[in-house]
């Protein structure tokens, strides 16, 4: 017997959400390549970063602790 060829799957929402963040994300990528000079800079940002939400136990850790330093680094204004 010959096998039937499935027919083609229709695009779900779950694969057009999925595309859309696909692309926001290469954007963002761009830009912060962009920012670090080139792909090399911006990987080793990227792997310094990782390396501080792994030091201080999550993302939400490392947020925390990044704004409580900005609040007490913070030269008043004369």
């Amino acid at each position: 017997m010959a096998k039937k060829t499935p027919a083609p799957k229709k695009p779900t929402a779950d694969s057009s959400k999925q595309l859309i963040e696909a692309v926001a994300t290469v954007i963002q990528l761009q830009g912060f390549i962009k920012e670090h000079g080139a792909l090399e800079k911006a990987l080793a940002a990227a792997v310094r970063v990782h390396g501080l939400i792994e030091m201080t136990g999550g993302f939400d850790q490392l947020k925390q602790a990044l704004e409580i330093v900005g609040k007490e680094t913070v030269v008043p204004q004369q």
